[in-house]
């Protein structure tokens, strides 16, 4: 069952998602705290391509979400093509400054993945 836009919503003014993805070599799960933003049904996060959790999604989209008390499951898709949006959408969430401190560099450094959810429990 999908996860309902209005919850999405909601969810999307948490600060923080843990994100779990399946270590690339070992097959255990590994979980990261990140910054996220929504959009049209859709989770954004940014990282470095030589991110552990991103090297990860190459190896396997498939990750489970966790934002306040609701989990749920998702397959993860490099969209940098969205890059830019996804920049806009993180300076208006978390602020411009807060942006430019904690994701400095090359902006091309960064990977932009899109999530999309699928509703597991809460």
């Amino acid at each position: 069952m999908s996860v309902e836009g209005s919850t999405l919503q909601v969810l999307a003014r948490a600060p923080l998602v843990f994100l779990t993805t399946m270590g690339r070599t070992t097959g255990r799960p590994r979980t990261v705290e990140l910054w996220f933003t929504y959009h049209q049904g859709l989770l954004y996060l940014l990282g470095h391509a030589d991110a552990h959790w991103v090297r990860n999604l190459t190896a396997n989209p498939r990750v489970s979400v966790e934002i306040d008390d609701t989990s749920f499951a998702g397959t993860a898709a490099f969209d940098d093509e969205n890059r830019a949006m996804a920049y806009r959408l993180f300076e208006a969430k978390y602020g411009g400054q807060q942006i430019a401190y904690w994701y400095r560099g090359r902006r091309e450094d960064r990977r932009t993945v899109a999530i999309t959810p699928v509703m597991t429990g809460h």
